[in-house]
């Protein structure tokens, strides 16, 4: 099995997006799907690096309590959710549990930009039943 931030493509439903709004603030749910799509600006414009290449953006729909929601992933939070699932050893996300944590600001570099986030991710691998596979 494999899934968009694992391998990529694009699309997505709108549901509500997840914000981080203080340091400390953590969103948890079971990953049902993950979309990869080309980042763009306010205006609408696609954002490129400075060779030119696109930049990318993950929506990750998790499962919540509360209802299905979306967690755009970009920057530094991108590099915490890779590293997170590297060391569960998870070769999709899709049915695992993802908890993503804003743990801090990151140095600011220009007066015109906010600093950026910091972010810890964790990823749990779903628990499989294999009884039926006793008998």
């Amino acid at each position: 099995m494999t899934d968009d931030f694992m391998q990529s493509t694009a699309g997505g439903p709108k549901l509500p997006a997840l914000k981080f709004a203080a340091i400390g603030d953590v969103h948890t749910g079971r990953v049902t799907a993950v979309t990869k799509l080309e980042d763009r600006d306010p205006a609408g414009n696609p954002k490129t690096y400075d060779n030119g290449d696109p930049r990318y953006v993950f929506v990750f729909t998790l499962d919540q309590p509360t209802g299905a929601a979306n967690l755009w992933v970009r920057g530094q939070m991108t590099k915490a959710i890779r590293e997170a699932a590297e060391k569960a050893k998870a070769q999709t996300l899709i049915g695992c549990t993802l908890s993503v944590k804003y743990v801090g600001d990151g140095e600011k570099k220009s007066a015109a930009f906010n600093a950026p986030k910091l972010y810890a991710a964790k990823v749990e691998l779903p628990v499989v039943d294999d009884s039926k596979d006793m008998w």
